[in-house]
């Protein structure tokens, strides 16, 4: 009950808007793998990115939602702050380890920027990974995909 009226709160007093977070959430998926992008974890991904702005750029994990598994990231004055962020995971063996484990099939993401300082939270949920893309065919004549032309008589 506590942490609903601190988001609440946070929400209702801090001005700054929550960007979209479909370039981190792409970005994500290019550099480790699709996932189902989910709204309730995209709705705490709000919220934890307002909750670590809010806290003079603290990023700590003491209010992580049960069930998930997150990442948090903090940059300025970068031309490309997703990308930034992005290498800043990467390069950091926990975090890295959360975006490359394939248990984790949900997530959601959003981006926060105050004063030039921008704020990032991912939020990940266990569950399956989306199926992948079949190969499409080049060949033409059978019209069925993935079959070769002897395939029609």
């Amino acid at each position: 009950m506590l942490r609903l009226l601190i988001g609440l709160l946070l929400v209702v007093f801090v001005t700054s808007p929550v960007r979209a977070d479909s370039d981190l959430t792409t970005t994500i998926a290019a550099v480790y793998m699709p996932r189902f992008e989910d709204a309730g974890l995209h709705a705490i991904a709000h919220e934890r990115v307002i909750e670590v702005s809010a806290c003079d750029g603290c990023l700590t994990h003491d209010l992580m939602r049960a069930g998930t598994a997150e990442v948090l990231g903090f940059n300025a004055g970068m031309t490309d702050p997703v990308s930034a962020v992005i290498g800043q995971w990467t390069g950091s063996p926990d975090h890295d380890a959360i975006l490359s484990d394939p248990r984790w099939g949900r997530i959601g993401c959003a981006e926060r920027t105050v004063d030039g300082d921008h704020f990032f939270a991912c939020v990940l949920a266990a569950g399956p990974l989306p199926a992948p893309a079949l190969p499409v065919s080049s060949s033409e004549g059978s019209g069925i995909v993935g079959l070769p032309d002897t395939a029609m008589p």
